[in-house]
C-alpha cells in the first residue's frame, strides 16, 4: 500500500494524486485508505515516513564515526546512492516536492533532509578544519549529492536513452556506479596533498 502511494506521490506530485487514484492502483475498495488515513495528507505522510524512515537508518548502520573523516565520506556517498538506486522513488518525491515551499516540504526537510545533512556535515566540516577539502559551501555537495548522485535511477526515462547500462539494479553495477560518484567527488572538493 505505502509502495504504491509513494511511487504516486513521486511521479504525479501531492496535487496530481487523489486517495481513488491510489485505491485503484491497489484494486482496492474506494474508500480504504479515506477509512485507514482519513485524508491525502495523512496518506502522504505515512508514505513519506515509510519511505525515508528506512534511509535514515541505512545511512547510521554504514557509517564508522571511528573511521577516518575522507573514508567515513566515502561511505556515506556510496550508501546513499546504493540506497537510492533501488528506491528511485525517494530522488522523484524531493524534486517534486522542493520546487514550491510548502507545508510538505517543511515536514519532508525537518523530518528526513536535515537528519541526513546532520549526519553528513560534521564530516565535512572536520575535512575542511583538517584543510583535507576545499572551502566549498556544503550545500555544493549536498545537492550534488543527493539530487545529481541518484540521478539515472530517479531519471530512467534519460538513463535509459544515455547508457542503460547505468541504471542497472545489478549489485555489482550499483556498487561500481556509487563508487564512481564517490570518485567525482570526493576528487572535486579535495586539496592536493
Amino acid at each position: 500500500m505505502m509502495a504504491a502511494a509513494i511511487e504516486a506521490f513521486s511521479v504525479h506530485g501531492y496535487n496530481g494524486v487523489s486517495l481513488r487514484t491510489v485505491n485503484d492502483e491497489l484494486g482496492v475498495s474506494r474508500n480504504l485508505l479515506y477509512q485507514r488515513f482519513g485524508s491525502k495528507a495523512n496518506l502522504w505522510r505515512a508514505a513519506v515516513d515509510w519511505a525515508f524512515r528506512p534511509l535514515l537508518e541505512h545511512l547510521e548502520a554504514s557509517d564508522d564515526e571511528s573511521a577516518d573523516p575522507m573514508v567515513r565520506l566515502r561511505v556515506l556517498i556510496r550508501s546513499f546512492i546504493e540506497y537510492s538506486a533501488t528506491r528511485p522513488y525517494l530522488g522523484r518525491l524531493v524534486t517534486v516536492e522542493g520546487g514550491v515551499h510548502t507545508e510538505r516540504v517543511d515536514y519532508l526537510y525537518h523530518q528526513y533532509i536535515e537528519p541526513v545533512r546532520s549526519r553528513i556535515t560534521p564530516v565535512f566540516e572536520l575535512l575542511r578544519e583538517q584543510g583535507r577539502i576545499k572551502n566549498i559551501p556544503y550545500e555544493v555537495f549536498y545537492f550534488l549529492l543527493t539530487s545529481g548522485g541518484p540521478a539515472p535511477y530517479a531519471q530512467i526515462g534519460f538513463a535509459a536513452l544515455m547508457n542503460p547500462e547505468v541504471m542497472s539494479q545489478d549489485e555489482a553495477r550499483v556498487r561500481l556506479y556509487a563508487e564512481n560518484v564517490a570518485e567525482v567527488l570526493i576528487n572535486g572538493i579535495s586539496l592536493p596533498g
